[in-house]
Parts: structure tokens; C-alpha cells; sequence
């Protein structure tokens, strides 16, 4: 009996000494891919001043500029979709066409609030969308 709580004590120490050694391997696995985006971020930061270097100098040339948003707009992403289908699209195909860009939940929330009002940019006609000429 003494045998046997032994084997089961020196197991366990073997296998917490194996996990052990299995984190410290992926802690320097985690350190070296840090190690590896430092030129990432260096020529990110790199680009983001020239940008903002050239922002600076079309502002001195024209005031009223402002630059173009990088975050995609959910109404100009699903303009873009239904143009390019060239027929209306239900919801459930834009979805689809956005992909992983917007959530289900921002896309119908888009379409909802995008194709009523003066201000619409979509026209729903038997639950399917298009875009408002």
C-alpha cells in the first residue's frame, strides 16, 4: 500500500514537473513573438508620422480637408456590397456578403435605420434592399 501512494505521489510530481517545463516553453515562445513584431511597430510608427506629416501639409494647402476615416462605415460597406450583386439582396445575403467585416447585428441595425427617413440610402421593397437612386 505504501508502494502505491508513492508511485501516485511521483507521478504527480512528474507530471507538474512536465507541465512546469511546458510553460516556460511557451513563455519564451511568447517573448520571442514580442521580440519579432518590434519592426512591426517601429515601421508602423514610421508611417503613422509620415501620414500625419502629410496631413499636416495638405491642411496648409487646404483647410477645409479632413482625411478619410481607415474604419470601414458599415452603410458604405453594404453600398458597396449591394452594387456589386447589381440586384436587391435580402438581409440575411448581406450578412453573408459582409462577412466577418460587421456583426448580424450592426448590418440590420444599418439597413434598418439607412432605408427610412430623408436621409435614406437604402430602399427595402418584399425584404430585399437596394441602393436609393
Amino acid at each position: 500500500m505504501k508502494n502505491n501512494t508513492q508511485n501516485k505521489t511521483g507521478n504527480r510530481n512528474t507530471a507538474q514537473a512536465t507541465l512546469a517545463e511546458i510553460n516556460a516553453k511557451i513563455a519564451e515562445l511568447n517573448q520571442r513573438r514580442i521580440g519579432l513584431a518590434e519592426p512591426l511597430k517601429n515601421r508602423y510608427a514610421e508611417l503613422v508620422g509620415e501620414l500625419n506629416e502629410t496631413g499636416k501639409q495638405i491642411r496648409d494647402l487646404d483647410p477645409t480637408w479632413k482625411p478619410v476615416s481607415l474604419k470601414p462605415k458599415a452603410d458604405d460597406k453594404i453600398r458597396e456590397i449591394i452594387t456589386a450583386q447589381s440586384s436587391p439582396m435580402t438581409a440575411e445575403e448581406i450578412i453573408q456578403a459582409a462577412g466577418d467585416t460587421f456583426t448580424p447585428w450592426k448590418v440590420k441595425n444599418t439597413l434598418k435605420k439607412k432605408s427610412t427617413g430623408a436621409k435614406a440610402v437604402f430602399v427595402l421593397v418584399d425584404g430585399k434592399y437596394s441602393v436609393k437612386s
